[in-house]
């Protein structure tokens, strides 16, 4: 195992699970060991990557029967007891397997297109069915913290009363469990009407609830559509706008981040479909969601830092967008304290089919830790 740089007091770096590799052969037992090797002990684990394990290790599981369109990534209906079950019942093993690589599990993420639901929209109750199965899971897992990402679906309301609604109850049915289970509200640029974090923190701080709090994503502010890039025309995201952004992020109260992650954002220059580096992959793939935000989101946030591929393209020309460490630095002077994730999203380089890439992105993120403590503390 390596040895890293010494971790800040109160703080714990770790790495999302979807960002060690996007192919099948990347199964959760390499990417575990890749995070042991580099020195991690903490690991965020995506629900759909869990729900591919717990398929793996349980054959002849029904499918899913959630109705089209509402469920990603084959994951469960409401409904679907058998498969829940099966959820439940292999938690204990997948913290086993974390836990004989030294690894904890924090968070499971995310739970999405849950909030802002119009009254009467048909997708409403189903989605608060979905989170009272996803609550029992997190607390079987014991862990700290549930991700939710902003709903990026067009016919979500404008109304951030709905969202305020929701996200109180959502925060209720966490801090119901046992052990209890904190929400963390994260802003997706990606979204239609909830994309940036100052709308998610004035949700939070509508809904008052002491088990609701912020997950701030550092590759989400370069990107959100009040001041970040547009990645089409590659205007946006100026220094004036930057400065106000990290003014307001100063001011938040450091106790309602729950938790920060970290990714960079390459610089739309060129712009998409305009002899961009993510134009052949944007022609010759569907995105599991909609918008040019989305597509620069998955293709472009490669490791703090440390670049593209890992830091294995030596001649990258790409440039760092996301100013992490002046972003990370302004979190830092909240005061606060806590769970910092690496969540880094290269579509082209993670889903070939090639067992290195766990363990190639797991020590970019140790390297990449390293180079921030010295830069931040």
């Amino acid at each position: 195992m390596s040895t890293q740089t010494p971790v800040p007091q109160g703080f714990r770096f770790g790495v999302a699970t979807a960002s060690l590799g996007m192919n099948p052969e990347h199964t959760l037992e390499l990417k575990f060991a890749a995070l042991e090797k580099a020195g991690f002990n903490i690991v965020s684990v995506g629900f759909e990557t869990y729900l591919d394990w717990v398929r793996q290790h349980n054959p002849g599981l029904p499918a899913s029967t959630c109705p089209e369109g509402w469920g990603e990534g084959g994951e469960p209906d409401p409904s679907d007891d058998v498969l829940w079950e099966a959820l439940y019942a292999s938690a204990d093993k997948l913290k086993a397997l974390a836990a004989s690589r030294g690894l904890t599990i924090v968070a499971i993420q995310p739970l999405n297109q849950f909030d802002g639901w119009p009254t009467g929209h048909p997708r409403k109750e189903w989605s608060r069915r979905k989170a009272e199965k996803w609550l029992p899971l997190c607390s079987k897992f014991e862990i700290e913290m549930l991700q939710v990402g902003s709903n990026d679906k067009p016919d979500a309301s404008k109304d951030l009363g709905v969202y305020v609604e929701d996200m109180r109850w959502l925060a209720e049915l966490g801090a119901s469990q046992t052990p209890p289970v904190k929400i963390a509200y994260e802003c997706w640029c990606f979204s239609q009407h909830v994309n940036s974090w100052e709308q998610t923190w004035e949700i939070v701080k509508a809904a008052d609830h002491p088990n609701l709090g912020l997950c701030l994503d550092t590759a989400h502010f370069p990107l959100s559509p009040p001041y970040g890039y547009d990645p089409v025309t590659g205007t946006g995201f100026d220094d004036e706008s930057y400065q106000q952004m990290t003014s307001r992020l100063r001011a938040l109260p450091a106790e309602k981040i729950f938790y920060v992650e970290l990714s960079d954002v390459v610089v739309p220059d060129p712009p998409l479909y305009k002899g961009s580096r993510f134009d052949e992959w944007a022609k010759n793939n569907k995105p599991p969601r909609d918008g040019d935000r989305f597509i620069w989101t998955i293709c472009g946030r490669p490791v703090p830092l440390v670049g593209r591929a890992a830091g294995s393209l030596t001649s990258d020309s790409a440039k760092s967008g996301a100013r992490v460490i002046e972003s990370l630095r302004a979190i830092l002077d909240t005061g606060f304290k806590g769970t910092i994730i690496f969540e880094m999203f290269e579509v082209e380089y993670m889903t070939p089919a090639d067992k290195d890439i766990p363990v190639r992105y797991a020590d970019a993120c140790a390297e990449s830790q390293r180079r921030l403590v010295e830069a931040c503390w």
